[in-house]
């Protein structure tokens, strides 16, 4: 009797270990799918709708997939309110994700004010050190490039004559205020003087563009959330004025500005994966110092080019990218 008991205990035993190793188990390193594979539970918070952000969100995603490395992208847009963006921020943290990615300064600032005990990963941020970013469990990717003067410069090739430069940005957007004060500095030693319109909203884009487009000889926009997500809109007006638009990164060129010398956002974000992969198998975030893009492309528009009366066959566009044709 007491042999066929101790069978059927240890029996019971066997299968309550089956049973456990069947459930997923959750917490802070992923949970155990039923295959043996851990699924990362991965916050991706963007702050709006625009082409850059978009391909940031893409590569950095792009970055597990191509590592095999199973994820579950918990994505949140907070189209452009900073409220949403907390919010967002806050219930990641209840969640208890296992990493957490902000997409433009906005939301990733809003990721480091409220979650301190779970790696912060960031892209499209043009300078983490002032928008108080670098906590220690804080790392990314930034798309500061110096690529001010290099713009101007090309600028005044296409259009020796230019005296006046007009900057649409959203002065509470703190990568745009660090922007333009490099763009008044740049251009003043150009001997060009920078004409300033600051927006809070969508709703003063239009009168905005407008205004600047009466008193200025062209326009340049910054990687500022709020103008970008309106980069068609200023090219158009643009283009009816015969001025030039200089844009700060490849999507808004492909919306009708003239040139850039830009980065990839895809390169970007699929880069802040990879960081992200190294974190999620025991890299301490300490270890990975946040990266600035070094590598730049023209980018022009063809259709634009030719609404301006210029030649894309000019040896100033030699190496250039084409887009809009």
């Amino acid at each position: 009797m007491k042999k066929i008991l101790l069978v059927v205990i240890s029996l019971l035993m066997v299968l309550a270990c089956g049973n456990n190793n069947s459930n997923t188990v959750s917490g802070n390193k992923g949970s155990q799918s039923t295959d043996n594979k851990q699924v990362y539970k991965i916050g991706v918070t963007q702050f709006m709708e625009h082409p850059s952000l978009n391909l940031a969100k893409k590569g950095f995603e792009d970055a597990f997939k191509e590592a095999g490395i199973n994820a579950d992208f918990d994505e949140k847009n907070a189209n452009g309110e900073v409220t949403n963006a907390n919010l967002i921020a806050s219930n990641y943290k209840a969640d208890k994700k296992d990493l957490v990615f902000g997409i433009a300064t906005p939301s990733a600032q809003a990721l480091v004010n409220n979650i301190t005990d779970t790696p912060v990963l960031f892209s499209a941020v043009t300078d983490p050190a002032s928008a108080k970013l670098l906590n220690p469990n804080v790392t990314g990717t930034s798309d500061k490039v110096e690529n001010i003067a290099v713009q101007l410069d090309l600028l005044l090739k296409i259009k020796p004559d230019v005296k006046k430069v007009g900057v649409l940005y959203n002065p509470s957007e703190q990568n745009s205020a660090v922007q333009v004060q490099e763009i008044q500095k740049i251009a003043k030693e150009k001997n060009i003087e920078v004409v300033l319109q600051g927006i809070s909203n969508f709703g003063e884009l239009a009168q905005a563009t407008k205004n600047l487009l009466g008193v200025t000889d062209a326009l340049y926009l910054p990687t500022d959330n709020l103008v970008v997500s309106g980069a068609n809109f200023v090219a158009s007006e643009a283009i009816a004025a015969k001025k030039p638009v200089i844009a700060s990164e490849n999507s808004s060129v492909e919306l009708g500005a003239l040139f850039t010398m830009g980065l990839d956002y895809y390169a970007l974000g699929k880069r802040t994966g990879e960081m992200a992969i190294e974190i999620l198998k025991g890299k301490p975030v300490s270890q990975i110092p946040f990266e600035t893009s070094k590598q730049m492309k023209l980018y022009v528009n063809q259709k634009t080019a030719q609404a301006l009366g210029l030649d894309i066959k000019n040896p100033m566009f030699n190496g250039a990218e084409f887009v809009g044709k």
